[in-house]
């Protein structure tokens, strides 16, 4: 099936909120969950890997029909003895269930380059923590097709080489340069022709950022941006007592990559969230005509860290979905996602009717001392299907706000085995002639995330460029997900 990184489109309208809705007696809101491969779909089984997980991104390229992943890996083992063990690494699929990891011979570790490794290169000191990767298909540059947005601390040579340092010693400095080189950490940049082969940009693009961050395009704008986490005291750069503080989203956008806004909060936990409830990290991306956000969160009780939904019109302004239930929560205890489920730094990929993603589990919880196991999974979603506005078998219907109809025809993304949706049309607050339930053809007795909605074979040519309500009824226990205007 064809892939693809798209998933703007302004004729597309989702029921996650209630903004294009103006009423909806008889349903209820439900956040769906993925289904998730049983096994994870790439370990760290290299000497140079250790725990492999997401702090990176997945993203189809069309140019070569393949399915790419930058990772983090972690070894302890190889950071104690030589100060270097945290490696971007890139992996291919055609499928992305199934995944290669390629002998690039770029990065020498321990004497070899027979590995997957991209970055950093050994003679670079500032450490790695990857906020990830966009394929940029506005970029005329063919040197930066590829774009990566990274944390680092650049502290021009004053923290001396540390790969001789002791560990302690090698802590005692990075603590350190959280103050003495506020505005040296951050995002820093790095362009590539391929997706292998990285350079470094010189300056920081979003200075004060945290370790853990997010880097997307926007195609409803055409911008780029990136998210990190802050925390949510009198300061405001980022600080290591991260026990003592709440962590809080923040946003900084660019049109050229080069030139970016000052970090701005935009979401925070608030008296609704339980305890000390953290959002760890979230990923912003458009889909449809508006922006979601995969929000992975931290109960700082249990330290456990599943992922809930965000939805925002513009954004500045965010709202938590539904009642903020889970939608990927952790495994089951003992698994090896059974503490953590942390989605990629990217937005979905959309294969057919499906939306594919790929996420960071772990079996042990957040702060666990010494080593620990992470590997990346995947999860596959109803296209369109993050949320469902479902019926009792009595029925249910629902009016649109106001909505512009920008192709002529209409299709729903529904669920009604034993029922059925129809549609009518309201112009200037009466009943389209012509366009009425009984003229009505939509889902019955069906599962489609395409139905065309006809009324005695008529579409909605008459009505397209002007704002129309649509009245949708169902019944008997039919699920809604989204309705669409196209050609």
């Amino acid at each position: 099936m064809k892939a693809s990184n798209t998933l703007y489109d302004p004729g597309l309208h989702l029921f996650i909120d209630d903004a294009d809705v103006q009423d909806h007696p008889g349903f209820t809101r439900m956040v769906q969950r993925p289904d998730r491969l049983p096994e994870p779909v790439l370990r760290g089984d290299q000497p140079w890997e250790g725990a492999v997980q997401l702090w990176g991104s997945v993203l189809y390229d069309e140019a070569d029909g393949l399915f790419k992943m930058w990772y983090y890996s972690i070894n302890s083992d190889l950071y104690q003895r030589t100060g270097t063990g945290h490696f971007l690494c890139y992996a291919t699929s055609t499928d992305g269930v199934e995944w290669e990891k390629p002998e690039l011979g770029i990065v020498s570790c321990e004497g070899s380059s027979a590995n997957n490794i991209v970055y950093p290169p050994p003679e670079d000191d500032w450490g790695l923590d990857m906020w990830g990767v966009v394929l940029d298909p506005e970029e005329q540059d063919p040197a930066r097709r590829f774009k990566m947005g990274m944390y680092q601390q650049r502290d021009e040579g004053e923290s001396g080489d540390m790969a001789n340092m002791s560990v302690e010693e090698r802590n005692r400095v990075r603590k350190k340069l959280f103050v003495d080189i506020q505005d040296r950490h951050g995002m820093y940049s790095a362009f590539s022709p391929d997706g292998i082969h990285w350079i470094s940009g010189e300056e920081i693009c979003v200075p004060r950022g945290g370790d853990a961050g997010t880097l997307v395009y926007d195609p409803m704008h055409k911008r780029y941006i990136a998210t990190t986490r802050r925390y949510n005291t009198i300061t405001d750069h980022f600080v290591l007592e991260w026990k003592t503080y709440r962590r809080v989203i923040a946003m900084a956008t660019s049109e050229d990559f080069d030139q970016w806004t000052p970090l701005e909060t935009v979401l925070k936990p608030d008296d609704f969230d339980e305890g000390c409830d953290q959002i760890y990290v979230m990923t912003p991306f458009v889909y449809g005509h508006q922006y979601l956000g995969f929000m992975g969160m931290l109960h700082t009780d249990t330290e456990l860290g599943p992922v809930q939904l965000a939805s925002a019109r513009d954004l500045a302004h965010w709202q938590r979905v539904g009642r903020r239930e889970e939608f990927m929560p952790v495994g089951a205890a003992g698994s090896w996602d059974g503490a953590w489920a942390s989605l990629s730094g990217n937005p979905p990929v959309r294969v057919g009717d499906e939306l594919y993603m790929w996420y960071s589990g772990r079996p042990q919880a957040h702060g666990t001392q010494g080593s620990f196991a992470s590997s990346i999974g995947m999860a596959k979603l109803r296209k369109d299907g993050f949320v469902a506005l479902r019926c009792g078998i009595r029925g249910a219907a629902l009016m649109t706000e106001p909505v512009e109809v920008i192709g002529p025809k209409l299709f729903l993304n529904a669920i009604s085995l034993y029922g059925k949706v129809r549609v009518r049309v309201i112009d200037d607050f009466a009943v389209a002639e012509g366009y009425d339930f009984d003229d009505c053809n939509g889902l019955e007795n069906g599962d489609e995330t395409d139905c065309e909605v006809t009324w005695g074979g008529k579409d909605l040519s008459p009505f397209v460029g002007r704002k129309i309500r649509l009245h949708i009824e169902a019944d008997n226990a039919t699920s809604l997900f989204s309705y669409r205007f196209g050609n």
